[in-house]
């Protein structure tokens, strides 16, 4: 007997979406952190700035060229020269400063003794080479000539110091065919063709070292009658002059007395201090009367000038910006207590159709005076009006505030403030200002970068 099998059916069953809700979350972060990176990489990016507190420092580097009583004593006879004064040192009147053909300054010098010097004869060399290394321009390579100048004769005064010392010893410290200084003064070895200049002589040109020429006279030559054969500086009394631009002449016009440095050493001193002018052009001189013997052979000196400026609080010049506002009388505002931050105004406006609307408003200050507050000119349109009860005052004008964007709570903030000083890259201004900044306050380092009420963070 055979079995009928019946056709089996098979049905698919159908099956439902499961969510998954974590899936879900993450693709939602996913895409808001793609829209954030696409808004970074899109929008401008605002730098802050914290507030500090400190003096501002003026840019007052200068070069300054030396004005001495210089006198140049000429060779009374042609020959070979040895000196006997070591180049910066005083001398009296009737000192004996040089001779002419006199072989004892060699014969004393061809010993192997006197070619040695000790650790601490060289130290000065080596410090003068350090300093021009460090301070050493491309654009002023004229210097090069002087520094070769200079440790020549830093060399011969360790030679003609020891030669000294060795005829001394010997006592033999007559000098045959020697001449002495016509009058007391400081010993130079170099001339420069300014010995003779004035302060009316100043120019700007004078200040380029690209054409300063200094002649060093204790070169390997014979020396021939009428040459010059050494300098003397003849008087304490000094003069420092340095140029001067525009802005530096009004920062420093009407000041007598002033302090500056020697950057050479980092010494400070205390000077008379006046303007000159020499047609369209203007120059500072410092008057001194101390220091000559370690700059007696330098025309050019840098020097600072230690100028008193304000303390308060210090901000980059790019974060000010200058804002307009209404200036409100302070009877037509209601308010409590001192120094409010915001303030209770009756305006009246006019709409399209040119009725009146009247409303009480609440507007933060900015800037109080004595007599009246400042407030932000979208409040109100110019012509519009405050009242207190009959009397009405119309808003004709507005002023302009210099201030800051603060965004200390997350957006930016207008904050008026008082520059006090400022110079090519900050400002200083006022502190302890309700209206202000207070130290460590964040603002915006660019004022360009941001507008009013902008969401920084």
């Amino acid at each position: 007997m055979i079995r009928n099998k019946s056709n089996k059916k098979i049905v698919r069953y159908k099956r439902h979406m499961n969510i998954n809700i974590g899936t879900i979350l993450f693709g939602l972060i996913f895409i808001y952190m793609i829209i954030n990176f696409i808004l970074y990489i899109t929008n401008s990016h605002v730098t802050i700035y914290e507030v500090t507190a400190g003096p501002l420092s003026g840019n007052y580097h200068f070069t300054a060229l030396a004005l001495k009583d210089e006198q140049i004593v000429t060779a009374e006879e042609s020959g070979t020269v040895s000196y006997y004064a070591k180049e910066g040192s005083k001398v009296g009147k009737g000192n004996s400063i040089y001779s002419i053909n006199d072989g004892r300054m060699e014969n004393v010098l061809s010993s192997e003794e006197d070619t040695i010097f000790s650790t601490k004869d060289l130290s000065g060399i080596r410090n003068e080479a350090s300093a021009f290394s460090e301070n050493f321009r491309e654009v002023s390579f004229q210097n090069v000539y002087n520094f070769k100048s200079n440790i020549q004769g830093s060399i011969l005064d360790l030679v003609t110091e020891k030669t000294m010392d060795r005829m001394n010893e010997s006592g033999d410290i007559s000098y045959a065919n020697s001449y002495t200084a016509p009058q007391a003064g400081i010993i130079v070895y170099s001339v420069d063709n300014y010995e003779n200049i004035s302060e009316s002589d100043i120019t700007m040109e004078m200040f380029d070292q690209k054409n300063y020429i200094r002649t060093n006279l204790r070169s390997d030559r014979d020396i021939q009658m009428g040459e010059p054969v050494y300098k003397l500086l003849t008087s304490e009394d000094w003069s420092l002059i340095i140029p001067l631009t525009d802005k530096d002449l009004g920062e420093l016009s009407g000041m007598t007395q002033i302090r500056f440095r020697f950057l050479k050493d980092g010494t400070s001193f205390n000077s008379d201090f006046s303007i000159i002018q020499n047609g369209d052009q203007y120059f500072g001189k410092l008057d001194i009367s101390n220091s000559l013997i370690r700059f007696a052979a330098d025309r050019f000196i840098e020097i600072e000038l230690i100028v008193s400026r304000q303390t308060g609080l210090k901000i980059p010049n790019s974060a000010l910006a200058v804002k307009e506002f209404f200036e409100i009388p302070k009877e037509f505002a209601k308010y409590e207590g001192e120094n409010p931050s915001s303030i209770t105004l009756t305006r009246e406006t006019y709409a399209n159709d040119g009725s009146a609307v009247v409303s009480e408003i609440e507007v933060p200050v900015y800037r109080e005076e004595e007599n009246s507050f400042y407030v932000d000119d979208n409040v109100f349109q110019l012509a519009d009006y405050v009242l207190k009860g009959e009397e009405r005052f119309q808003i004709l004008e507005s002023e302009e505030l210099t201030g800051v964007y603060n965004v200390n709570m997350g957006y930016a903030v207008f904050r008026e403030v008082e520059v006090l000083d400022s110079n090519e890259e900050y400002s200083i201004v006022k502190a302890e200002d309700v209206y202000s900044l207070s130290q460590y306050d964040h603002i915006v380092l660019d004022a360009s970068d941001v507008t009013e009420n902008q969401i920084i963070f």
